[in-house]
């Protein structure tokens, strides 16, 4: 993606991506999607159906592969962050300020379920913790995350959560900081009913193995073999992606990948050729049964893996997308989604080899 040049409000990618047509231009009063929107997740619920949610409370939908969008609303002006269905009715989002919607048929209608995210400052005052992400096993069982190590959790489908901070294994003596009592989490994925992870600020890598129970951490073995002395200075993780109760992966800071191949006992950063800038993070990614993968982020980064074994590149150069990219999701190795700033919506068809703008 090189640098998109903007007109009239529709960015034009055809030669960038290997398209092969020109996004179909949306009379503005009819437009669905704008270049002041800004998305924060996407959900491939089948091949041709998608959902997306951002900032103001905005949720979209596709039903014939981003030919059009149609709004779904959501009844409220918060930023929504992720989003969750359980099947093609039931759905979940989260966002601001302890915010759960709800929706029973299909994201018609929406409803708040009171999530209890509360946590209290050192001045005795309550405030609802930011939720970044949601997931579940069914239409019963999810956990959401957020800020202050906030865990939300419930079992009868969102009629009751519970919320908590989960305790982190901090050891001063040991030179870790009080500013890692409460890292951010931004991310959450379960594997089956009892083995999950949560990743979040400090590269905390938190492990369930009771259904989100008790947690531990496993991040101190990513020490081992980097370039990293203190856990404090381990980047922040912001994707996640769970394959089973052995495999996980996780994206953050400086293009870091992190990857588990034993439940979490060891962790170890995957090579990458690619030098990203600093503070320029991966904030999601996917990878498929032959070890092949895509990871998003900042300043449009987009990485390819090839396989097992196999390194991450650079599929685009960064500075080839003038905003950022926040999420990506697949409903198989060839039919996938991305979405980021400016309202950007991309659909893969084959696998990633060409990318298309969806306008609505």
């Amino acid at each position: 993606m090189r640098r998109v040049v903007l007109l009239t409000g529709i960015v034009c990618w055809s030669a960038l991506f290997g398209c092969h047509r020109e996004p179909e231009m949306v009379p503005l009063i009819d437009q669905t999607i704008y270049i002041t929107d800004r998305f924060y997740d996407v959900q491939a619920i089948g091949k041709d159906r998608a959902v997306v949610v951002g900032y103001g409370g905005k949720i979209i939908e596709t039903r014939d592969g981003g030919r059009t969008w149609a709004r779904l609303d959501s009844g409220v002006e918060d930023a929504l962050f992720n989003v969750y269905f359980a099947n093609e009715d039931k759905g979940w989002v989260v966002g601001q300020d302890g915010l759960i919607l709800h929706t029973d048929d299909g994201g018609k209608t929406w409803g708040a379920q009171e999530s209890n995210a509360v946590f209290t400052e050192m001045d005795g005052e309550e405030k609802r913790a930011y939720l970044f992400a949601i997931d579940g096993l069914d239409d019963q069982r999810l956990w959401a995350v957020g800020d202050r190590s906030m865990l939300s959790t419930t079992t009868d489908g969102g009629r009751t959560w519970r919320s908590r901070k989960v305790a982190m294994q901090a050891d001063l003596s040991g030179g870790e900081s009080i500013a890692a009592a409460d890292p951010v989490f931004y991310d959450v994925e379960f594997a089956d009913a009892q083995h999950g992870w949560i990743v979040g600020e400090f590269g905390k890598i938190m492990h369930t193995s009771d259904g989100g129970e008790t947690w531990t951490e496993q991040n101190r073995s990513l020490l081992e073999g980097s370039e990293f002395f203190d856990a404090l200075d381990l980047p922040s993780l912001f994707g996640l992606f769970v394959r089973d109760a052995q495999h996980a992966i996780a994206s953050g800071l400086e293009g870091h990948v992190a990857r588990t191949v034993d439940g979490g006992t060891q962790w170890a950063y995957d090579d990458n050729d690619v030098e990203v800038p600093l503070l320029d993070p991966l904030f999601d990614l996917v990878e498929f049964e032959d070890g092949s993968g895509w990871a998003i982020g900042a300043a449009g980064e987009i990485m390819r893996k090839d396989g097992v074994g196999g390194d991450w590149h650079r599929a685009t150069m960064a500075s080839e997308l003038s905003t950022w990219l926040r999420a990506i999701d697949f409903t198989d190795s060839q039919n996938g989604w991305m979405v980021g700033g400016f309202g950007l919506i991309f659909r893969t068809t084959d696998g990633g080899k060409t990318w298309l703008p969806s306008r609505g």
